[in-house]
């Protein structure tokens, strides 16, 4: 099966510099009759993207039975809605990161506020999604507090679109680190930063990049699909508090609706038992997951077969 990873990215930094550019100054309207275009071209010559799109929309149809977003199974028209959101989430990351968007469009409705992580001397880990916008929640984060924001990215394309970003706005307070492995010596350097009250900040909806067989098997939205252990396993190393954050635009799309959530003051994976405590906290992540793609329906933007199995070495035990 092919993997999330193998998907070319399509745009290079000059490409989206130039957009950005075209964006600061020429606004909305003129990125929006740009954008549906573009979108629309994705859509049909998307194959792959267009049919993860709608696997997921009628997975989510059918998992919520009553309390299901939409009225009737979704067809191409729901999808294309859901490239367009995408598009519209690109928008939003440029509104935040050149100053359009601050705090004030932003409603907290978790149980923590950035606040209350500015006054904790020490730092944390953060473990989001594709769910929504993080680059909003972290320019937010950048821009209103001193803490600093180490987000960790596993493809060229998101670090093209940062570099371009720190073109328009340097004063940027976000260590985006590419990487392609989570590996000792990146677990030392995140160690030493988060000591240091620093945050990392890393999503859990994707399986690895290059050893997709580190993943373990769980349920979401009524069929299973495989998440990567990594991040648990980052998070047990760095010993400090986790977090779940979820950035996602309101109903009336004005404003941002900022799910941040105290997890646990430090996860411990004892090796004798580290498959189930992985498997509980990652029941709780998916659960969250799941009510917020119900709530948010078109904001979930992994737009490949997630529910694939691999083929080779699937952890069954994270052991």
């Amino acid at each position: 099966m092919k993997h999330w990873a193998t998907t070319k990215e399509r745009g290079n930094y000059l490409g989206i510099l130039i957009v950005l550019r075209a964006y600061k100054y020429g606004g909305h309207i003129l990125m929006r009759l740009v954008l549906a275009p573009v979108i629309f071209y994705f859509f049909l010559t998307g194959t792959t993207a267009r049919k993860a799109s709608m696997a997921y929309l009628r997975k989510l149809h059918g998992y919520s039975g009553k309390a299901s977003p939409f009225q009737k199974l979704p067809t191409w028209r729901n999808s294309l809605k859901h490239f367009w959101q995408f598009g519209l989430a690109s928008l939003a990351k440029t509104d935040a990161w050149i100053g359009r968007i601050n705090k004030r469009h932003v409603k907290n409705c978790g149980n923590t506020h950035f606040r209350d992580l500015e006054q904790r001397p020490e730092g944390g880990i953060l473990i989001g999604s594709h769910l929504g916008n993080l680059e909003v929640a972290r320019a937010i984060a950048s821009s209103s507090y001193c803490k600093r924001m180490n987000v960790l990215v596993f493809t060229e394309h998101a670090q093209a679109f940062n570099r371009a970003l720190r073109e328009l706005n340097p004063n940027v307070a976000v260590d985006v680190i590419q990487v392609t492995n989570i590996d000792m010596g990146l677990a030392i350097m995140l160690r030493e930063r988060v000591d240091q009250g620093e945050f990392v900040v890393i999503v859990g909806d994707r399986t690895s990049v290059t050893d997709p067989s580190q993943s373990i098997t769980h349920d979401f939205l009524g069929e299973p699909a495989q998440f990567a252990i990594g991040p648990w396993v980052l998070a047990s190393i760095l010993e400090c508090p986790v977090y779940f954050l979820f950035c996602v635009r309101n109903a009336n799309g004005q404003g941002y609706d900022l799910h941040l959530d105290f997890v646990t003051e430090q996860l411990h994976l004892p090796r004798r038992s580290r498959h189930q405590h992985i498997e509980a906290i990652l029941a709780q992540y998916i659960a969250q997951l799941e009510n917020l793609c119900q709530r948010y329906p078109y904001q979930w933007f992994n737009f490949f077969d997630f529910w694939q199995q691999q083929t080779e070495g699937t952890v069954g035990n994270a052991d």
